[in-house]
C-alpha cells in the first residue's frame, strides 16, 4: 500500500482538520479488518491458535486459576460484519481472554486502602495511556476484596458518558465496576486487542449493545459477546508493528498541528494588539491594511475571526473607526436633551423617578474620548420594561409569537405563541431596543433590535425607551454588545442560566459620539464586518479543500473509500 504519500503530503496533511484523527481511525479500521498488512501463506492460520488457546484456558481452569464459565455461543452469519482474510477468524472477544468487571472494596474499611496496587477509574484512561498516580489505591487486604487485573490487560469503559474508552496497564491493578477489563490468553497480543477495541468496529459495536439512556451501560455478558476478528500470531506482530509505526506518524502529524495552532494564535495576538493600539484612524487604516496583507500567515482558523469582530467593536466606541467632524453638534447638547426629556416623563408620571446613579470614574473609561464625545450611564439613557411571565400553560400554537431569549440570536428557534391580550408595554414593533439580561454566557446576552414584525415579550428581557432620540440605536446596540465580557462578569446563577441585574445594567457606561458620527461609525463597522465575513467563508472554504485533499491523499494510501 501507499504508505509514503502520507509522508510526501505531510503539509497537506498538517493542514487539513481533523486529519489525525480520522487517520488513527482509518489505520484501526483496516488493521482489524486484515487490510494494514499483507497474509503471508507460511503463517499458521488462526484456526490453530484457536486450539492453543482452549488448551490453554483449559489447563488454567483444572489449576484452579480461573473459573469454568458458561461457553459462549457459536458467532452466526448475520453477526459477521464484513469479511476476514482466509487465515483469520471470527471468535467472541471473552474467548481469548480472562474477563472481569472491575469492583470497589467498601470505602468504609479504610484498612482496604493503601498504595500496594494502584486503584483505575475511568478518568484516568485515555486514548494516551493510562494514569496510574492518581488518589488512592488498594492494600493488599483491599485487593481481595476487589478485582486484581494483571499486568498488561486492556481495559475499557463500559458506563456512563465516556463508555468506549479504552487502553492497557503495563502493572498489575485493580478499578471500579464501570470498567472491563480482559487479559489476553499468551496467544494473543495485548496490543493487539487494545487496537482492535480502540478501532471504529469495536466501539459501534460497544454503542450498539449499550442501552440507548441517559446512562449508557454494556454489560459484561454483552461486551464477551462482541464478534473479535483475531488474526494469526505472527500476523499479529506484524499489525502491531505497522500500526505502531503508522501512530507514530500521527504523533508527529499532531505535535507539528500544536506548533503551528501556537503560532497562528501569537501572530493573531500580535496582530490584534497592534489594531487595538491604534491612536489614530490613520493608525487603524495602516495596521488593518497590514493584516489584510499577512492574512494566510496570521490566520487560519475561523474562530480567530471573531477576536476580529470583538477588537473593531472596541476601537469603534473609542472613536477610531470614522473621522470626527468639527461641525457636528457635541455630544454634551445630546446629554442636555437625554435629561430635558427624562425630567419631564417624570413629572408626566409615564415613568419613576430613580436614585441618582453613581457619576462615572476615570477607570470606567481608560482611555481618552475624541473632542466632542461623551459618557453616560446606559440608566441615564434608557427606561427598562421588563417582558411578561408567560406560564407554559399560556403558551399556543396561534396568536402572536412569544419573544424568549433563544428566540434572539436564533432566527429559526421555534416560537410559542400568545392568543389572549396582554398589556401594551409588552408589545413589540419593528424598531423596538432589547436587551437580554438572562441567558447563556456568549449566546443570549446583549442588545438586539427588533426586526421581525409584531410580537410580545418573555421575561429576561428588556424593552428599552430611549430618551431624547440622541442615541442612534445601532451605534447604542454595539456600544452595549462592545461590554459582553464585562456584562458576563458581572452575572450571576449556576452553570447554565444565568442573569444581569436591572441595577447593574444601568450602571454600565457607554460612550456616546455626535449623532451624526455615530452613523458614521455604523457605516463603517458594518464594512469591515463585511470584509470579516468574506476573511471567514474564505477560511471555512479553505478548510473544506483541505479536507477533501486529504481524503483523496488517505484513500490513495489506503486504498479505501473515505
Amino acid at each position: 500500500m501507499g504508505f509514503n504519500i502520507l509522508f510526501e503530503n505531510f503539509d497537506l496533511l498538517m493542514d487539513s482538520p481533523n486529519s489525525t484523527a480520522r487517520m488513527r481511525e482509518l489505520i484501526l479500521q483496516l488493521a482489524v479488518q486484515g487490510k494494514l498488512v499483507g497474509q503471508d501463506p507460511n503463517d499458521e492460520p488462526a484456526s490453530e491458535l484457536l486450539k492453543r488457546i482452549k488448551a490453554e484456558k483449559k489447563k488454567l481452569i483444572a489449576e484452579g486459576k480461573i473459573k469454568k464459565q458458561k461457553p459462549l455461543p457459536p458467532i452466526t452469519e448475520d453477526e459477521i460484519p464484513y469479511e476476514l482474510p482466509q487465515s483469520w477468524g471470527w471468535v467472541r472477544l471473552g474467548e481469548i481472554g480472562l474477563t472481569q468487571t472491575g469492583s470497589t472494596p467498601p470505602t468504609s474499611k479504610r484498612e482496604y486502602y493503601g498504595n500496594d496496587y494502584v486503584f483505575i477509574k475511568p478518568a484516568d484512561i485515555s486514548g494516551q495511556g493510562v494514569r496510574y498516580n492518581r488518589g488512592e489505591g488498594l492494600s493488599k487486604k483491599g485487593i481481595e476484596k476487589g478485582r486484581l487485573i494483571k499486568a498488561y490487560s486492556v481495559l475499557m469503559v463500559c458506563i456512563g458518558g465516556s463508555i468506549g474508552k479504552v487502553n492497557f496497564v503495563d502493572r498489575d491493578c485493580s478499578c471500579n465496576q464501570q470498567i472491563n477489563a480482559i487479559t489476553p490468553f499468551n496467544d494473543v497480543d495485548f496490543r493487539l486487542v487494545n487496537y482492535n477495541l480502540a478501532s471504529p468496529y469495536f466501539q459501534n459495536q460497544v454503542l450498539t449493545n449499550a442501552p440507548s439512556t441517559t446512562l449508557p451501560i454494556l454489560s459484561k455478558g454483552k461486551w464477551d459477546n462482541i464478534p473479535f476478528p483475531l488474526p494469526p500470531l505472527t500476523e499479529q506482530k506484524r499489525i502491531v508493528s505497522k500500526v505502531d509505526q503508522l501512530m507514530q506518524l500521527c504523533d508527529q502529524l499532531d505535535s507539528c498541528q500544536k506548533k503551528a495552532a501556537t503560532k497562528y494564535e501569537s501572530l493573531n495576538d500580535a496582530a490584534l494588539e497592534k489594531l487595538l493600539s491604534s491612536k489614530t484612524i490613520d493608525e487603524f487604516a495602516g495596521h488593518w491594511q497590514f493584516l489584510c496583507d499577512n492574512f494566510d500567515l496570521i490566520y487560519n482558523d475561523p474562530a480567530h475571526v471573531n477576536k476580529l469582530r470583538q477588537a473593531i467593536l472596541q476601537l469603534a466606541v473609542q472613536g477610531k473607526l470614522a473621522p470626527q467632524d468639527p461641525n457636528d453638534e457635541p455630544a454634551s447638547e445630546l446629554l442636555k436633551r437625554i435629561k430635558a426629556e427624562k425630567e419631564k416623563l417624570i413629572a408626566e408620571g409615564k415613568i419613576k423617578k430613580q436614585k441618582p446613579l453613581p457619576p462615572i470614574t476615570e477607570e470606567e473609561i481608560p482611555y481618552e474620548l475624541p473632542r466632542g464625545w461623551e459618557s453616560i450611564r446606559i440608566g441615564n439613557a434608557i427606561n427598562m420594561i421588563n417582558g411578561r411571565a408567560f406560564k407554559p400553560s399560556e403558551w399556543n400554537t396561534i396568536g402572536l409569537p412569544i419573544i424568549r431569549i433563544q428566540n434572539l440570536n436564533n432566527p429559526v428557534a421555534p416560537y410559542n405563541y400568545c392568543d389572549f391580550d396582554v398589556d401594551q408595554k409588552f408589545h413589540l414593533k419593528d424598531g423596538d431596543f432589547l436587551i437580554s439580561w438572562s441567558g447563556t454566557p456568549g449566546t443570549s446576552f446583549g442588545a438586539f433590535i427588533w426586526d421581525r414584525g409584531p410580537a410580545v415579550l418573555n421575561q429576561h428581557i428588556f424593552r428599552c425607551e430611549l430618551y431624547g432620540d440622541s442615541f442612534f440605536r445601532p451605534y447604542l446596540r454595539l456600544a452595549i454588545n462592545a461590554q459582553l465580557d464585562e456584562m458576563i462578569s458581572q452575572a450571576h446563577g449556576g452553570v447554565g442560566l444565568q442573569h444581569i441585574t436591572k441595577g447593574k445594567l444601568e450602571k454600565l457606561v457607554v460612550t456616546l459620539p455626535p449623532f451624526a458620527e455615530q452613523k458614521r461609525i455604523i457605516a463603517k463597522v458594518d464594512q469591515l464586518m463585511h470584509l470579516c465575513d468574506e476573511l471567514e467563508t474564505q477560511l471555512n472554504q479553505s478548510k473544506k479543500d483541505s479536507e477533501m485533499l486529504m481524503q483523496a491523499v488517505l484513500q490513495e494510501a489506503f486504498g479505501t473509500e473515505q
